[in-house]
């Protein structure tokens, strides 16, 4: 389930200026660990070398001399490093001593004959271990690196490594040239006029980005942004056609436009452990991508009740979500949040479905078919939260929600999967005003959330779930279920859905006012005699608590607070669970 990826913003960055900045970006948060080297044998096999800048690991550090170009001695002192990723980001600017130092070493290779081995090409390596995890995910992988070729020297050797795959491998390319003779043509100017335009404009949005790219300074967040997609290997891999959307998606994103680099470096899981830029992940029905459909945001016709929003408005709402699906608090019931949790395994597992609901719901049809035919209406009313989500109306104050995306995905699920007992819609405002309080009130229980999992996914589950009793089997049962969950994990290649009881434990009758309430939340991975799942009832920018702390109903504990991770020991799980449901087969 797990991946890391690491990117620098510019693939061939001017010597003699700054030096680089690299993004990593992983499924979890974590602490990262950095290696460069000269060539793809050094990262394989690390070690002490006689050139002192053969390898370098951000966690070791480097100290040492080394013989500058015209002469004389250099001192390299870098200490080590702590890289933290936060929100499954982190951007890691290489030590500016260390790149001068790169630099000096790279002014050799132009003498003639050159008086250094190195070929102006830095290799790179990350590692990410996830809070609480004891093994680390890699990247890039040994075949990558052309391990299949490598003997393995002594470490005063430069070894033996197949040249194709070694030119293959990740690496940033040093630039002989004046950081201050960066050039404004346009990197890709073929993708630029496939971006196309409107009647009469056929070049439109290429001329609109070119005027962007030559007039922002370059300091600016949004040319940085669109320097690093430009820059991006995974863009760089597209068709042309495809690199125009890229450029069209970024153009029109609006105040989430910064992250597109980011959506660039998240990979989806396409079966089999097999991977897949999630740009190009496909939906279940209609066979567009997520590219395609988040281009289709730019034409469809908008629902009615959301009219102010303009295009760029509406892409940056839905895209929103599919970067952070997180934060949508539960309205007070607990089992308000399975709705929640439900879309947040949909975004993790295939976002392009997502997407493509959203067009339906977030259209004047407001309705879709699912991934089992099933047509679903959006309520009615639901979308204009300002109007009854007031002091005295219906949802009164407190309901959540960050986005419309969100919003509509909730009362669409909870409709879909309540059936026959959701209000019916009589076209008046009375039945508006039910539909919206229904929604507010409402989650699911077990039966209502196998139905809208099978619907969604098209794939049959399979749930085990213990009902609230005061029978002294109950604990017996929890114990059944949770052996059964700690099985079933690892064989499944997305995230599980589980649900514990909150608040109200099931083995005594509830408090005055009170109910048994179903929390769910998304399991990663059992290890260590803990569960560890992401908890999508908050947002990171919103932590419900700090690292390392812990809370009750369930006792767990707060791993990482700003990726929601938390965990919670077998022993308290085996007391505090619900119910969980996996797929019998894996969900593409």
């Amino acid at each position: 389930m797990g991946w890391v990826r690491i990117h620098p913003f510019i693939p061939n960055w001017p010597g003699g200026g700054d030096p680089p900045v690299f993004e990593i970006n992983s499924n979890e948060n974590g602490e990262a660990v950095v290696e460069l080297a000269w060539d793809p044998q050094a990262l394989l096999h690390p070690a002490k070398y006689p050139d002192l800048l053969r390898y370098y690991s951000s966690a070791d550090g480097i100290s040492g001399t080394m013989t500058r170009d015209r002469g004389g001695s250099m001192t390299v002192n870098v200490p080590g490093e702590r890289i933290t990723l936060n929100a499954n980001r982190a951007t890691w600017v290489m030590p500016k001593a260390l790149w001068e130092a790169y630099v000096e070493e790279s002014l050799k290779t132009l003498n003639s004959p050159p008086t250094s081995t190195f070929s102006r090409n830095l290799y790179y390596r990350v590692s990410v271990t996830p809070p609480g995890g004891s093994k680390a995910e890699i990247w890039p992988p040994d075949h990558a690196l052309g391990a299949q070729r490598v003997t393995l020297p002594p470490p005063d050797d430069s070894g033996v490594i197949d040249k194709a795959s070694a030119m293959a491998a990740p690496h940033i390319g040093i630039l002989a040239l004046s950081a201050s003779a960066v050039s404004r043509v346009i990197p890709d100017g073929a993708a630029v006029q496939a971006m196309g335009g409107i009647p009469g404009f056929p070049k439109l949005w290429g001329t609109i980005l070119t005027t962007i790219w030559n007039k922002l300074p370059e300091s600016d967040p949004s040319r940085m942004s669109l320097a690093a997609v430009f820059a991006h290997p995974e863009f760089r891999r597209f068709t042309v056609a495809e690199r125009g959307d890229v450029l069209r998606l970024w153009l029109f994103s609006s105040k989430i436009r910064k992250d597109i680099p980011v959506l660039l470096s998240r990979q989806a899981i396409t079966g089999s452990a097999v991977q897949t830029p999630v740009l190009k992940k496909m939906a279940l029905k209609g066979g567009k991508t997520l590219l395609s459909l988040l281009l289709d945001l730019l034409t469809v016709h908008i629902h009615p009740d959301l009219v102010v929003m303009t295009r760029e408005e509406l892409v940056a709402d839905v895209l929103h979500e599919v970067l952070d699906p997180n934060g949508r608090v539960n309205q007070g019931a607990a089992g308000t949040c399975v709705p929640t949790s439900i879309q947040t395994m949909m975004i993790t597992v295939n976002p392009a479905e997502y997407v493509r609901l959203q067009l339906g719901w977030l259209s004047s049809e407001a309705k879709v078919e699912l991934a089992n035919g099933s047509i679903v209406a959006l309520p009615r009313g639901i979308l204009q939260i300002a109007r009854y989500a007031q002091p005295g109306a219906p949802g009164g104050t407190g309901f959540y929600a960050r986005n419309y995306a969100e919003l509509a995905f909730q009362g669409a699920a909870i409709k879909f999967a309540h059936a026959g007992s959701f209000p019916a819609d009589t076209g008046d405002e009375t039945s508006a005003k039910a539909m919206f309080a229904y929604v507010h009130k409402n989650g699911l229980l077990p039966d209502q959330t196998k139905r809208l999992l099978e619907a969604l996914f098209a794939v049959t589950f399979t749930g085990s779930a213990v009902a609230p009793t005061n029978s002294s089997t109950t604990a017996s049962t929890q114990s059944t279920i949770a052996d059964g969950l700690f099985a079933a994990l690892p064989t499944k290649q997305q995230q599980v859905l589980v649900a514990t009881y909150w608040g109200v434990p099931p083995w005594g009758p509830p408090p005055a006012g009170q109910s048994y309430g179903a929390h769910a939340v998304l399991a990663l991975r059992h290890e260590g005699g803990r569960l560890f799942f992401k908890n999508p009832q908050y947002a990171g920018s919103l932590p419900a608590g700090t690292d390392g702390g812990t809370a009750s109903n369930p006792p767990r504990r707060y791993e990482n607070v700003a990726s929601t991770l938390e965990s919670i020991t077998d022993a308290d799980l085996r007391k505090w669970i619900f119910w969980y449901f996996t797929p019998d087969t894996a969900i593409i």
